[in-house]
């Protein structure tokens, strides 16, 4: 897929729990496509959200931000404190 031409923005609260962390795989590579993001590095996104969920031990949910911007994307996960970009 094309990359976007304009900057795109996605945020999700995530319950680390089934079906919801399943869920936000989906949605996370949903948008990795929509930004156009090759699948190795579309790859790396899911996972590190998906790690993200993992990291949370007490049951919390996870926020999460993902902003694509020039072929940029960068994920924010709080709580836990992740953060990382791909291109």
């Amino acid at each position: 897929m094309a990359e976007s031409p304009r900057r795109a923005d996605l945020r999700l609260t995530i319950s680390p729990y089934s079906p919801y962390r399943e869920l936000a795989g989906d949605l996370v590579n949903k948008f990795a496509d929509y930004v156009g993001l090759s699948a190795e590095r579309k790859a790396d996104v899911v996972e590190a959200v998906l790690r993200s969920v993992d990291e949370c031990e007490d049951g919390r949910d996870v926020e999460i931000a993902l902003a694509a911007d020039g072929g940029m994307v960068s994920v924010t996960a709080s709580p836990p404190s992740v953060s990382g970009r791909s291109k």
